[in-house]
């Protein structure tokens, strides 16, 4: 499931929104996307955050799982 809003007043998107302001910069190529955006999808157990480089098509991921525990 892909969540897009431009609201900004959940976890997810205060997060993405951070990544749309500081991480826009392609690092396999050095291009600049002033113009892009991160996406956001969820599975309920991990969280995966991803921008395209338009230039060279270098995915730049950013995965965080939520560690669960047996008691």
């Amino acid at each position: 499931m892909s969540y897009q809003s431009g609201i900004g007043t959940t976890t997810l998107d205060s997060l993405r929104e951070r990544y749309n302001e500081t991480r826009m910069q392609c690092t396999a190529c050095g291009y600049l996307d002033t113009d892009g955006r991160w996406t956001a999808s969820t599975t309920g157990g991990e969280i995966s955050y991803e921008h395209v480089c338009p230039s060279c098509d270098h995915v730049d991921e950013v995965v965080i799982n939520r560690e669960t525990t047996d008691e």
